[in-house]
């Protein structure tokens, strides 16, 4: 869903299945838009349908729109949240891009993918901004060089200016990654680095397994910032969303 605009129908059908929980998320979503100040009328209304989405992602706690219950449904391919995913996705593009270092926890999870892999996310996946300070109960698993994965802090500020330790950045469900290497690291699994792909990533779909120039560039990033190493927080536990495998082999 790279770039993908929400339409009349999908944000009606994403209401109607938001039911109960809708009039909290948008009563939090209209403190952002009295930030964003540029948007008015039908332009306004759509943008509120589709931040919802976004905020629910990133805040409900249970219930229908909670994030594992779309990721799983996107990942199955059952389709009953498509809607929900894609004012979702048209939400993203309205965020501010991130580039730069993304970082995702977990365990080691079956061989380890090869150099020239795509992995192709139908979910939306969630890291933290490498220059974050990093949960410490749990070792990094993904490093992720983001060109246009969002930044969604804006979301997730509290009232009265206090807000979350770390900068979530998420990257819009049908994500292709590139997998650019594994590298070992002290005390813990070994670390596999990922390259967004812009667009749907039909490019690298031919199976070749060879870095492009792209690739190398974003490899040496990657290879830089595990030199030096990543700050540690108070936080023992990485959020649920920014933890766990990536994608599925294209």
């Amino acid at each position: 869903m790279p770039g993908h605009v929400s339409g009349a129908a999908e944000r009606a059908a994403f209401r109607d299945a938001a039911a109960g929980a809708w009039e909290g998320h948008a009563a939090a979503v209209s403190r952002v838009l009295t930030r964003m100040p540029a948007l008015r009328g039908h332009e306004l209304e759509a943008a509120r349908a589709d931040l919802v989405a976004a905020h629910a992602y990133l805040t409900a706690e249970e219930g229908p729109l909670h994030h594992r219950e779309v990721i799983r449904d996107l990942r199955t391919g059952e389709g009953r949240l498509l809607p929900y995913a894609g004012c979702l996705a048209s939400a993203l593009r309205r965020l501010p891009s991130y580039r730069g270092v993304a970082l995702r926890g977990g365990g080691a999870d079956g061989p380890e993918p090869a150099a020239g892999t795509l992995l192709q996310d139908p979910a939306p996946v969630s890291a933290l901004a490498g220059a974050s300070a990093l949960p410490s109960g749990a070792p990094v698993r993904y490093a992720i060089w983001s060109v246009t994965g969002r930044k969604v802090r804006q979301l997730l500020d509290r009232p009265g200016g206090s807000s979350e330790p770390y900068e979530e950045i998420v990257f819009v469900p049908g994500t292709g990654f590139r997998v650019l290497g594994v590298r070992t690291v002290p005390a813990g699994p070994s670390v596999v680095l990922l390259r967004e792909l812009p667009g749907n990533a039909t490019a690298y779909m031919d199976g070749s397994q060879e870095l492009s120039g792209l690739d190398l560039k974003a490899l040496a990033h990657l290879e830089e910032a595990l030199a030096k190493g990543f700050r540690v927080g108070d936080d023992p536990q990485w959020p649920e969303r920014c933890s766990g495998p990536v994608g599925q082999d294209g």
